[in-house]
Order: structure tokens, then C-alpha cells, then sequence
């Protein structure tokens, strides 16, 4: 699976030293976060890591090569997933990680912190409680793990900029996709991954 995971990377132009490096060390904190609090599938294996999370969070870069300063929200982050893969090859942006359960936000915290990323913030809410200081702040939003209910849908559109976008992460079910006026899915779907889709959300 790393080897796969290694080719996907020179594929999408992103297989240089320092992503291997911090990859490498991010897949390590992970498995010893996850001996504290569940952040994933304790059934996974250390090499399914690099498909199952790391490729797929990843993915994002088949559709958008080139992500530069950009204020991105990891809306329900869990382990820091899509946004810690995200920050480390597109290390050129700012990352706000989103969740509401505080554990899995310290955990976030001491990995981001072990793996000296750079401005990165980290907000521990519902995003329906979210602070008012953040709405309109962000170019885009990912979100790889939740399901988007109308009321996260309303406040995803408040905390996005104008000409922001919102990139779900999506198997075969995209019925909560169908709740937004403008929308383009995006095939990124290979061996690895199986049926995967990034879709693009523009602001109402």
C-alpha cells in the first residue's frame, strides 16, 4: 500500500522528500494518537493508513494542482483528516481544523504541533455554534467524513467567502449533495481508493 501510496504521489507531481518525511512521521503519531482515543478503525492496519487516509485525503489535488494562499476549513476533522495531508503538500495556505469533541481536537493539536506545521488554528464547536468571527472567512472548505445535514449546509455557506468553495469527499451516496444549487463532481476513483468523487460546491 505505501508503494502504491509512493507512485500515487509522483503522479500528482507532490513525491518529494520533505512530504515523504512528514508523512511518514504524521502516519506514526496517528497510530500512537489512536492507542488514546479513537481517531480510526483500530482494525486498520499501519499500511492501509496510506490508502484508506493519505491517498484519499489527497485526492483533492487530482482536481486542484496548484492550492495557494487559502484559508481552509477541515470541517470535522477527527484525526486531522483530509487537512493534515492537505497542509503538508500544499504547505502554502492556512488550515483551520474543525470538531466538536475535544479529545480528538488535542490530538490534532499535538500531531500538528510534533509535525511543526505552520498556520494552522484549531476550533473545537459544533459548526452551528460556531463563533460569528469566522463566518466569511474561508476560500474553501473540505469535509471527507460527515454527512452534510441541512443545518451544517447553512452555516458551511456562512463561514465561506463569497468566491470560496466546499470539496465533500464522496463514495457512491450523494444524496447530501443534492441539497445545494451548484454543484460538479469530480471522478477521482482508482484500484486503491475504489469509488471515490470530490465534489465542488459554489457559494448560494
Amino acid at each position: 500500500m505505501k508503494k502504491a501510496f509512493y507512485t500515487y504521489l509522483e503522479k500528482i507531481g507532490k513525491a518529494d522528500e520533505r512530504v515523504i518525511q512528514q508523512l511518514e512521521m504524521y502516519s506514526q503519531l496517528l497510530i500512537e494518537e489512536n492507542k488514546k482515543i479513537n481517531l480510526f478503525s483500530r482494525q486498520m492496519t499501519a499500511e492501509e493508513i496510506w490508502s484508506v487516509h493519505f491517498m484519499d485525503s489527497i485526492s483533492l489535488a487530482e482536481v486542484y494542482p496548484n492550492i495557494s494562499d487559502e484559508i481552509i476549513l477541515d470541517f470535522g476533522t477527527g484525526g486531522g483528516l483530509p487537512g493534515i495531508p492537505i497542509n503538508i503538500i500544499f504547505p502554502e495556505n492556512k488550515l483551520v481544523f474543525l470538531d466538536s469533541k475535544q479529545k480528538k481536537m488535542s490530538s490534532v493539536k499535538n500531531i500538528c504541533k510534533k509535525l511543526d506545521l505552520k498556520e494552522v488554528n484549531f476550533v473545537c464547536s459544533r459548526i452551528e455554534e460556531i463563533d460569528s468571527v469566522w463566518y466569511g472567512k474561508f476560500d474553501r472548505i473540505v469535509c471527507r467524513s460527515v454527512k452534510i445535514k441541512p443545518l451544517y449546509a447553512q452555516f458551511l455557506m456562512k463561514l465561506l467567502k463569497k468566491e470560496g468553495i466546499i470539496n465533500l469527499y464522496k463514495a457512491k451516496q450523494l444524496d447530501d449533495v443534492l441539497q445545494f444549487k451548484s454543484y460538479q463532481i469530480f471522478n477521482v476513483s482508482n484500484e486503491i481508493l475504489g469509488e471515490r468523487r470530490i465534489v465542488e460546491i459554489k457559494h448560494d
